[in-house]
């Protein structure tokens, strides 16, 4: 384990109780019942470097040194909460990063989707349409005339369907990374105000 401690409220709680006992960690993890002493390392390492919870491991710690339960309980609750805001952080830093290199894209909508992997990173391919460096320097107006053109094209190119997909059913533009406009197969816009469209590699990593 490091160096100086840890911030995680059932860690400090935790260590506080290995402290008082005099034993050390690995006396600590055999007096709590671990047979296994490198199972029980790892497992109270977890606790002790990132508050990782391992509901075995703390009821041997409870059983072992019945900690009071109100304190436990605070410990807890304030390391989730501790959690919850790293994990909104990291959230945060994970837009921040994909907004910074958004494109504007067009996605083609169609009956079937992937249903494997592998299609699914063909779909990926043949469904994203990409513009050119200079489309993003147009006005809205301008891009708006663009994208209606390229549907039409498209359209027409691909005869309006997809082998494996399907018929394709409608466009979406996503003309910025927090906004998207929906198009039907003619290039007339039937929904404004289409809401966040990401690809789905933009939104696992989003998410994960």
């Amino acid at each position: 384990m490091p160096d100086g401690g840890s911030n995680y409220p059932i860690a400090r709680f935790v260590q506080r109780l290995i402290d008082e006992s005099g034993l050390r960690r690995s006396e600590f993890v055999t007096r709590i019942g671990y047979t296994n002493a490198a199972k029980g390392l790892r497992r109270l390492d977890a606790l002790l470097q990132y508050g990782e919870v391992n509901e075995v491991l703390l009821q041997r710690i409870v059983n072992a040194f019945q900690p009071d339960p109100g304190e436990l309980e605070r410990a807890l609750s304030e390391t989730e909460e501790m959690h919850q805001r790293e994990h909104a952080d990291a959230i945060h830093e994970a837009e921040e990063g994909l907004r910074r290199r958004f494109r504007s894209f067009i996605w083609v909508h169609s009956k079937d989707g992937a249903h494997s992997f592998l299609s699914a990173m063909g779909e990926r391919h043949v469904k994203t349409l990409w513009f050119q460096a200079d489309f993003e320097r147009l006005s809205k107006a301008e891009q708006l005339k663009a994208v209606q053109g390229r549907v039409r094209g498209h359209y027409q190119q691909t005869g309006g369907k997809y082998p494996g997909f399907g018929a394709i059913l409608r466009y979406q533009w996503a003309d910025s990374f927090d906004t998207s406009v929906v198009l039907d197969i003619t290039g007339n816009v039937i929904e404004e105000s289409g809401g966040r469209f990401l690809l789905p590699e933009a939104w696992l990593e989003l998410h994960s």
